[in-house]
């Protein structure tokens, strides 16, 4: 385990994050490394893009990053349960390599 630890809330403030990937991976494993999401359209909250669910989360040392459904281009309909892509936004680069390495370490067996 090489990444600091880490909480998940929808009361993370993320702010202006720029875009730093979008990484292949099933919504499964997601839910199997942060838990379900902190916020989502089946739960009532409301988005400013097309997005349906995302995670917001917090290392100990202070960054922040939000992992978030990324849609086929005109396709607003599609159940994120399904979604391949996760766009992760975040102020630091790192950021995006410890979000990997905690997918992995808690999918060992995809």
């Amino acid at each position: 385990m090489n990444y600091p630890k880490y909480r998940t809330s929808k009361n993370i403030e993320v702010k202006l994050a720029p875009q730093v990937a979008v990484m292949g991976c099933d919504y499964k494993h997601l839910v199997r490394a942060f838990g379900n999401p902190n916020l989502a359209a089946d739960y009532g909250d409301e988005f400013d893009g097309v997005e349906k669910c995302a995670w917001h989360l917090q290392f100990e040392t202070g960054q922040v990053a939000i992992i978030s459904d990324v849609r086929p281009f005109g396709i607003h309909d599609m159940d994120y349960r399904t979604v391949k892509e996760w766009r992760v936004n975040t102020h630091d680069i790192r950021v995006y390599d410890w979000i990997k390495e905690i997918i992995r370490d808690m999918n060992p067996n995809p």
